[in-house]
């Protein structure tokens, strides 16, 4: 996967466009998610999705695998929003759906729970998408000089190169022990299965914090001293295509946002 994003990001046709131009208009998007209505998260999520696919020839299916990955962990959180407790003798007017009773108490899907549900999903799906286009449209190495530029905190910046590591690690042992728990006829029996995956999760997270200690090591022995350094690069403008492209983008969305508001 971390050579399919590298591949990407370095074929990409908007290669030559300043990184720190790309940055502020992620986060430009990102504040217009957070603070806009639904339609307007679909909207972007739908456009960069377009974007992705039809410009930078991003297979479709390819892209709905690398957003279904984060989504897995979304939808995993659900249920403790939408899940609710209460007394039977209780008035309740937010209940969408009564799933099981028991005794005096029943559990079941409230309303409020359902709406707030549906505006983290699709805030969490609209970041998602807008962070996956800049990064399969520019290098790592170029996004953490334009952070640097812009007084990013050091410790941040340190952060984000140990994460992107750790989870390019983590992948690769993943599909290695998924390959060994296919192989080995992990998948038999229902009892089998449950065994193997929980075998197979164990390993996973001792491989992946070896090699992650190793290459620590690496680093301290290369002059690793609590801080990476960054080389400064020349300052370029952005294309005005770029820039005019990015205007409209965003006149069309406050104008969205502007009339959901006013509906």
């Amino acid at each position: 996967m971390n050579i399919q994003i590298d591949t990407l990001s370095y074929n990409s046709r908007f290669r030559k466009v300043p990184p720190i131009y790309k940055i502020i208009f992620t986060i430009l998007l990102c504040v217009m998610v957070f603070l806009s209505h639904i339609p307007v998260q679909i909207t972007i999520f739908l456009g960069v999705f377009v974007f992705l696919c039809c410009y930078e020839k991003i297979p479709v299916g390819v892209l709905l695998k690398w957003i279904a990955v984060p989504s897995l962990f979304l939808f995993a959180s659900m249920p403790a929003i939408i899940l609710q407790a209460s007394n039977l003798n209780e008035m309740n007017s937010d209940i969408w759906l009564s799933i099981i009773k028991i005794d005096n108490w029943q559990i079941y899907i409230s309303e409020s729970g359902l709406g707030l549900a549906k505006a983290i999903i699709f805030r969490s799906l609209s970041l998602l998408i807008c962070v996956f286009a800049l990064v399969m449209t520019t290098p790592f190495n170029e996004i953490l000089h334009a952070l640097h530029k812009m007084r990013t905190p050091q410790v941040l910046l340190d952060i984000l190169v140990g994460m992107y590591r750790f989870i390019f690690i983590f992948l690769r042992y993943a599909g290695e022990l998924y390959m060994v728990f296919q192989s080995r006829g992990g998948n038999v029996t229902w009892e089998r299965t449950f065994h193997s995956v929980g075998l197979v999760i164990v390993q996973l997270f001792v491989k992946t914090f070896e090699k992650y200690k190793r290459m620590l090591l690496v680093m301290e022995s290369r002059g690793f001293h609590d801080q990476l350094y960054y080389a400064d690069e020349q300052r370029k403008s952005a294309p005005k295509k770029f820039t005019g492209g990015a205007l409209f983008i965003l006149f069309i969305l406050i104008g969205l946002e502007w009339w959901c508001r006013g509906s």
